[in-house]
Order: structure tokens, then sequence, then C-alpha cells
């Protein structure tokens, strides 16, 4: 299995009318969120503002989570609901979406018919060891990619024998080695907080058959 660290500098940085946008991953590297002609999309933006829309995006189906605070929601006109701080909701981005609440968020775009994926988030203790493979589901040791974001906190991520850090505002990116079958080893891989507080956010994506 191959891991790739990133960090801040390699982010691609935007504002929009309610905050600041980092883009981590975006796939294929030709595409373009404007173009909206990717396949998949993994950011993290700030929400600024009390309340505000959310794009519309109706070829993508949509993961939400707040990293930190909590999100109130209402799509179609209906009531606003909570979204607590680390809880995913799935949703299809042709909603017409509107939030209230300044929070960090983490998302995950997917295009229907097209891609498939998930998201799963995590609180660690300092000390406290994380099984990738009991976290996560069996669906996303079959992934193309694993994205592994660190909001808060430390952890190292131990496989195969090999450490490798992750600090606050890095992510790690886990893919098949070439020609490696069977997919992702995630049930030989785990994660040991190194720091108080840690927050991590999971992200997994794979093109559809």
């Amino acid at each position: 299995m191959k891991v790739r660290k990133r960090t801040a500098k390699d982010y691609r940085v935007s504002r929009w009318s309610g905050g600041e946008t980092r883009e981590f991953l975006l796939f294929p590297d030709s595409a373009s969120y404007a173009g909206r002609d990717f396949l998949w999309r993994v950011s993290s933006a700030t929400v600024e503002l009390a309340e505000s829309d959310f794009t519309p995006l109706p070829d993508y189906r949509r993961f939400l989570t707040p990293l930190s605070g909590a999100l109130r929601l209402s799509q179609n006109g209906g009531a606003f609901r909570a979204l607590g701080a680390l809880e995913v909701l799935e949703f299809d981005g042709g909603a017409e979406t509107k939030s209230r609440g300044e929070v960090t968020d983490f998302n995950l775009m997917l295009r229907k018919g097209k891609a498939e994926g998930g998201m799963e988030t995590a609180s660690l203790r300092a000390g406290e060891t994380l099984r990738l493979g009991t976290l996560l589901p069996a669906e996303a040791a079959e992934s193309e990619t694993l994205l592994i974001y660190c909001y808060s906190g430390a952890a190292a991520l131990r496989q195969a024998g090999k450490e490798c850090v992750l600090e606050v505002g890095a992510y790690l990116q886990l893919s098949p080695e070439a020609g490696e079958e069977g997919g992702l080893s995630l049930a030989e891989s785990e994660l040991l907080a190194i720091a108080e507080n840690t927050v991590l956010a999971f992200a997994w994506m794979r093109r559809c058959d």
C-alpha cells in the first residue's frame, strides 16, 4: 500500500462568499471544480457567515461534517435541523441547502453514477489506538484512494512495520501499489493518537465499475 503525505503548502486555497476553502484532492488531475467535470473532490471549508446558501451541485452526491461547532441545515425549504460536530450527513448536491452556524467543515463530493465512496470521523485521546479495519466499512478497503485528514492533535499511522506521523492540517493519501491486488490492507493498519483531542476525518473514493 502506498502512503503519501500532504501539508498546507500542497493545498489549493480559494475564497467563497462565506469563507475559505482548502481543496485537498480533486480527481482526475485534468478536471476542475469550476468545470464540474471531476469524479470526486475532498475539501475543508470555513463558514464565516451566520447564514449561507450551498452551491447547487445536481450531478453530485455530497457528504458533510462539521469538524468544530455545529450547523443547522434546511433542505428544499424544510425546517432547520442540527448537524453536530463530527456527525456525517449524506445528501443530494442538487438539494436547495441553507446553513446556519460558523464552523469548519469537511466535504466529500462524488459524481453520480461515476464514483462511489463515503466518509467517517473519529476523536481520540492521547495514547488511544484505532484500527482502520474496525472503524471503516469493508467497501473502504476496496477504494482507489483513502484520505485521512488531521484537524487537531496528531496521530501516527502504523502499517506493515512502518510509521508515518500526521500533524494538524496535514493528510495522508493511501492507495494500492501498481499491480497490487486485494485493495487496501486496512485490517493491518492502525492509528495511534500522539496528542490530546486528536480529531480525524476519513474519505474514501473509487470509480464505479
